[in-house]
């Protein structure tokens, strides 16, 4: 296994090929798929025109460590309907975290990280709890400003919602207070939208509640099924990176022109597109999910059940329900063709390739099959 969450036991389904809201395994089972690699897939499984676009760009190259025109346009693009001053394109949402919080520290001259527990931001070293991170409950501003005032953390990085201990959303007003906080404290925030970014509109999730972050990450579907991502942010910071400052950063496969290629059509085609139908595709499978009983937190394009009745408002919630139950939903799923995430942490997603047959057949038996676990049958 080359990423552990593609693990489940016994092994897992080796997959071949995949089109639309669908992909087949080496036995050529037919899956509807809600997995979509984890969130990138927004326009499911090889889009025509993301496809036709990443062909034309390999047959001129692969690789020549210099600038290309397309790295340019999709760093335009994105940069005008993110409204942010510079950006640095990397590989991974894991690499764009990771050099956030270090031009952070850099730019601060502060050493402490907070995170959110539960948050997740990659496998390197300030993503798990230590001497120089530390971490509170989502949707809890008091423990913010508690833990911020003493100045001493370089900045506070946090999903506008929590995707990776479910889907957990923000509560009214919370990231406006936290936006303030920072500020007030002289502590940078970073806006990880390695997940929300352009799920719930042409647009990152911080534009809906009109924030301004010091500075944002993005990876999955802005890569277009390719390894890409960026982190950015305020002049002021980003000028920081070399060549221009003093801030160390260098990628010999950053920025490639393949990946460009495929994040920039991506983006024109999402720029394009009707959020509104994601929204309804979604709001349809959270209307069938709740019939199961349980609690359902959700945002546009992305879904969660947790075996529990209760409200799930942060990761204490989260880990407080009936997690054990989950994996044979999963199984249960599985064995019916119906393809979502093998672990109760991991998002459940829809596509702008799946149409409300697909997601009322689907949901409704996922509804049927966690109502009856729950039940105990």
């Amino acid at each position: 296994m080359n990423s552990p969450v593609r693990f489940y036991p016994p092994y897992p389904r080796f997959m071949k090929r995949g089109k639309g809201s669908r992909i087949w395994d080496v036995d050529e089972k037919e899956y509807l798929d809600f997995l979509l690699a984890y969130g990138p897939l927004i326009l499911g499984h090889s889009p025509e025109r993301v496809v036709k676009r990443v062909a034309e760009t390999i047959e001129m190259g692969t690789l020549f460590g210099a600038p290309t025109e397309q790295e340019v346009q999709f760093g335009e693009l994105l940069s005008r309907s993110s409204s942010l001053d510079m950006i640095r394109l990397v590989n991974t949402g894991t690499e764009a975290t990771m050099h956030a919080i270090r031009l952070a520290k850099h730019f601060t001259n502060r050493k402490k990280v907070l995170k959110i527990n539960g948050g997740y931001h990659g496998t390197h070293t300030f993503n798990f709890t230590s001497d120089i991170t530390e971490s509170v409950e989502f949707n809890s501003i008091d423990a913010i400003k508690k833990i911020l005032s003493g100045k001493e953390f370089a900045c506070l990085i946090i999903e506008p919602v929590m995707g990776n201990i479910g889907v957990i959303n923000p509560e009214p007003g919370y990231l406006e207070e936290v936006r303030e906080v920072t500020e007030e404290t002289g502590t940078l925030m970073i806006v990880d939208e390695v997940i929300t970014g352009y799920r719930t509109g042409f647009f990152p999730f911080y534009a809906r509640k009109k924030l301004a972050p010091d500075l944002v990450t993005f990876a999955k579907i802005v890569g277009g099924g390719l390894p890409l991502a960026v982190y950015g942010g305020r002049e002021e910071i980003m000028k920081e990176v070399r060549p221009s400052g003093t801030f160390p950063q260098a990628g010999t496969y950053s920025g490639n022109p393949v990946s460009a290629a495929a994040g920039l059509e991506t983006l024109k085609i999402l720029s394009e597109k009707d959020y509104s139908h994601l929204k309804d595709l979604t709001d349809l499978a959270v209307k069938l999910l709740s019939e199961s009983g349980l609690t359902v937190n959700s945002q546009t394009g992305m879904l969660s059940v947790f075996f529990t009745e209760g409200p799930v408002r942060n990761a204490s919630d989260a880990q407080r329900t009936r997690k054990e139950l989950y994996f044979s939903l999963f199984e249960r799923a599985l064995r019916s063709g119906i393809y979502i995430a093998p672990s109760f942490d991991e998002t459940i997603f829809i596509s702008f390739a799946h149409n409300n047959e697909e997601v009322e057949k689907a949901f409704q038996f996922i509804s049927e099959e966690a109502r009856k676990i729950w039940k105990g049958s």
